[in-house]
């Protein structure tokens, strides 16, 4: 009688696993273009703008999911804010991990980046830190460098006009780094940010050539560096050592100042000055290093890509520019902003919501998806996709364990439920009653992620990019370029694909607003 007790319940979970798993062999995939043998969707799949035809997909197959398959490698995109909020955050611990890289990860010495490692212990050790350090409470902790780096791009911008993406490079990396390691900055040709540059090009260089067979063939990474074909390995030998560079030398830097006692307020001394350890023997010491490193190979890439598309969007888009500027003369007067100033500026920050919309870092996830052997053929950048740990169902369609999934961001930031007119940049949209309009704050969310995974540096770089674009617009005009007979250029804005989206470089003039505004400039005090 006792043992019948246990075994009926057994027999029914047996039989539910059985029915469950002849449901899910039953599933068929989400629908997608027809399947040729043995390449699968490869020769389906464009050379550019693939966010473009996977929406024009979507649209054909009348689904927010497509499946499709390369050599046999199951590839899952996601073309709305539903089934990416649904997939990426509610059921994220399934779709929190990320596919193995092992040239850039093990070769390159990339893999204790909080953003490629695995879902696991360590990434939730790095996540932690990562998170109490830039959370929204701590916001006011990074409050007064950013604002010192922001009125530093104002005179750089008034000093030196037409070098404005420079100084847009320069002043967001001097932030980051600032603010992370407590490290003063030479005011150009830094040793640190030039070490970072360098490495991050390596890093792209690597992502998007897709040569390396050792990512599809890991066990490849232990041949001798001789052997024929083993040229990958030479030139992961070379590279690592400026990986390491970035890494270590400011961290060490860091340390040795709050040594000497003449460490600045940053993520470093507040993070091993946590628990009363010494520096030296810190428990946490290589993962503060790690999220240290983090900060800065994560947040000037996509800070850039933003800001330089506010001057894009401004030039391109006067009317914008002069409703911003209204809302700042009639607020603040003659005087530049502050962080507690910001709340009150409702269409700047409609601005800058909107240019997150419009011009998304990566149209396929914040990194597209990797594919080694048929990068070179598909001209997809590799990247950050998420990977589905075990099959799932979604709407009736079976996502097989393994699958690569990633965003169509290009997408969702389109979505005309959410987003009316979506190739027309219209700040007004993110506005309700003079208010910015909370429906919308979810789904240009899609900019930095979903779930787990979501870019938990997001505040940092939203109060960076609102407190430069404000500053901005109230100081300067941003106008058309000249021809040598005085005819107005017009702007031709351009993007380059890649790791990550740059864009090619264009003319502008960028004016005081006035002798009051320039002499604004110059009187501000840099504490």
């Amino acid at each position: 009688m006792f043992s019948a007790i246990y075994l009926i319940p057994c027999a029914l979970l047996l039989s539910l696993t059985s029915w469950y798993r002849s449901r899910r062999a039953r599933l068929p995939f989400p629908p997608g273009p027809k399947m040729y043998p043995i390449v699968g969707n490869l020769l389906d799949i464009p050379s550019k703008h693939q966010w473009v035809k996977y929406y024009e997909w979507s649209k054909k197959y009348n689904s927010d999911i497509i499946y499709l398959s390369v050599f046999g490698s199951p590839i899952v995109v996601l073309n709305s804010y539903k089934a990416a909020n649904e997939l990426f955050s509610v059921r994220s611990l399934l779709y929190s991990d990320r596919p193995r890289m092992t040239m850039i990860n093990e070769l390159l010495g990339w893999g204790s980046l909080m953003s490629h490692l695995p879902y696991g212990h360590g990434w939730r050790a790095r996540r932690r830190v990562f998170w109490q350090e830039f959370n929204p409470e701590h916001s006011p902790n990074h409050h007064s460098k950013q604002l010192w780096h922001s009125r530093d791009l104002l005179r750089r911008l008034l000093e030196q006009p037409k070098r404005f993406l420079h100084h847009i490079d320069y002043t967001l990396a001097a932030t980051i780094i600032s603010t992370t390691y407590g490290l003063d900055l030479k005011p150009e040709h830094d040793p640190n940010i030039e070490r970072a540059e360098k490495a991050l090009v390596q890093l792209k260089e690597a992502a998007i050539s897709g040569n390396f067979l050792v990512d599809s063939l890991p066990l490849l990474k232990y041949i001798p560096s001789w052997m024929p074909g083993a040229g990958f390995k030479v030139y992961a030998k070379r590279v690592r050592s400026d990986t390491a560079d970035m890494r270590d030398t400011p961290y060490e830097q860091g340390c040795s100042r709050l040594r000497e006692g003449k460490g600045e307020p940053s993520l470093l001394s507040r993070r091993l000055g946590k628990g009363g350890y010494d520096i030296d023997s810190h428990p946490d010491a290589e993962v503060i290093k790690d999220v240290a490193w983090v900060a800065y190979a994560g947040g000037a890439e996509t800070s850039h890509l933003a800001l330089s598309t506010f001057f894009a969007a401004m030039l391109l888009h006067p009317k914008a520019q002069r409703k911003g500027q209204e809302e700042l003369d009639a607020y603040l007067g003659l005087r530049l902003p502050e962080f507690e100033d910001l709340p009150h500026l409702p269409y700047v920050r409609a601005i800058m919501l909107e240019v997150l919309r419009w011009q998304a870092v990566g149209p396929l996830g914040k990194f597209p998806v990797s594919f080694p052997l048929v990068v070179p053929i598909l001209k997809i950048p590799p990247g950050l996709a998420h990977r589905v740990t075990m099959d799932d169902e979604y709407m009736g369609y079976l996502i097989p364990e393994g699958s690569t999934v990633f965003v169509n961001i290009w997408a969702l930031l389109r979505d005309e439920e959410y987003f009316p007119d979506p190739d027309t940049f219209s700040p007004e949209r993110f506005l309700k009653d003079g208010k910015i309009n909370s429906k919308l704050l979810d789904p240009i969310q899609a900019a930095f992620g979903f779930g787990r995974r979501i870019c938990p540096g997001r505040f940092f770089a939203m109060d960076s990019l609102l407190m430069s674009m404000a500053s901005t617009l109230l100081c300067f005009d941003i106008g058309k370029a000249k021809d040598a007979e005085g005819r107005d250029i017009e702007p031709d804005i351009q993007y380059i694909p890649g790791f990550t989206r740059h864009v090619v470089p264009f003319e502008c003039t960028i004016t005081p607003r006035s002798a009051e505004a320039a002499k604004l400039i110059r009187d501000s005090e840099l504490v």
